[in-house]
């Protein structure tokens, strides 16, 4: 059980840590409310990946997780859009824990650096494309599934491109974040 808690970066936190954990979440919202761009109500290109892929590296899974969905539902409470569906912060949360999952404590830049980048990123699309297309089509924002494939596709193949621009660029600079961060 320990191992467990070691791999997902499931620990007791300092008061430091927590403050950072909280300036990482405000910053998702900040991130989500200033720096998504929307077309419609039901397709978006967010930013908000940075801070929620930052805290993934430094705190581990869970509290990716957490920073990720607090960061939704911040933007849904400050900035609402349509009504807010929980089932999409549910998909925040995976989408932080997989962040994660692949670098958690593992921000070096080697060859399995970028074939993580390629598997997150791969990982991160599946998750936009399938399950929130499917509580979208639920909540009634598309006619039906495939109908809304097509329409979604762009923007996720966009998504894709920036988060791996960014990510791969934050390769340089984590270490030394890291290091700043735990001093």
């Amino acid at each position: 059980m320990k191992n467990l808690c070691e791999f997902l970066g499931i620990k007791r936190l300092s008061v430091k840590e927590l403050c950072e954990l909280a300036l990482l979440t405000a910053i998702t919202t900040l991130l989500a409310i200033y720096a998504t761009f929307r077309i419609g109500n039901s397709v978006k290109i967010p930013l908000k990946f940075i801070s929620v892929f930052v805290t993934g590296a430094l705190f581990g899974p869970v509290f990716a997780g957490l920073t990720g969905f607090l960061g939704d539902l911040l933007n849904a409470l400050l900035v609402p859009v349509g009504a807010y569906l929980p089932q999409l912060g549910f998909v925040e949360f995976v989408s932080g824990f997989i962040y994660g999952l692949f670098f958690y404590k593992r921000y070096n830049f080697s060859r399995f650096y970028v074939v993580r980048l390629i598997l997150c990123v791969i990982a991160q699309a599946l998750l936009d494309i399938f399950v929130t297309t499917y509580f979208l089509t639920a909540a009634g924002y598309f006619p039906t599934f495939i109908a809304a494939i097509p329409i979604r596709l762009p923007a996720t193949l966009v998504k894709m491109l920036v988060q791996s621009v960014v990510i791969f660029a934050g390769a340089s600079y984590l270490p030394v974040f890291a290091k700043q961060v735990r001093k």
